[in-house]
């Protein structure tokens, strides 16, 4: 029984993975470094390939908005945002 269902989970994985756009290799393989997951101006990728940089991600709407919605994006907001480079977060002093 184990081997038959493992059979079948097989031929469906082969089905499935035929389809695949990201198969392995260099080209097509899918990872942090992949065309399509980096934020380089269009509505695909949102990352920049290094580790935990969220400053400079996003894909072309994160930063200069949808046509749909006015004032969206990341340079909208940084000009109402009275948080920035100069003022920073920082905790209350006591």
């Amino acid at each position: 029984m184990a081997d038959k269902l493992g059979d079948i989970g097989k031929k469906e994985l082969d089905k499935i993975m035929a389809k695949n756009a990201y198969q392995i290799g260099e080209e097509t393989h899918y990872s942090a470094k992949h065309k399509n997951a980096l934020g380089d101006g269009d509505k695909k990728g949102k990352g920049t390939g290094n580790f935990m940089d969220t400053y400079n991600g996003g894909s072309s709407e994160d930063i200069e908005g949808s046509s749909v919605d006015a004032g969206s994006g990341r340079i909208a907001n940084l000009k109402v945002n009275k948080y920035n480079e100069d003022n920073g977060y920082k905790a209350p002093e006591l």
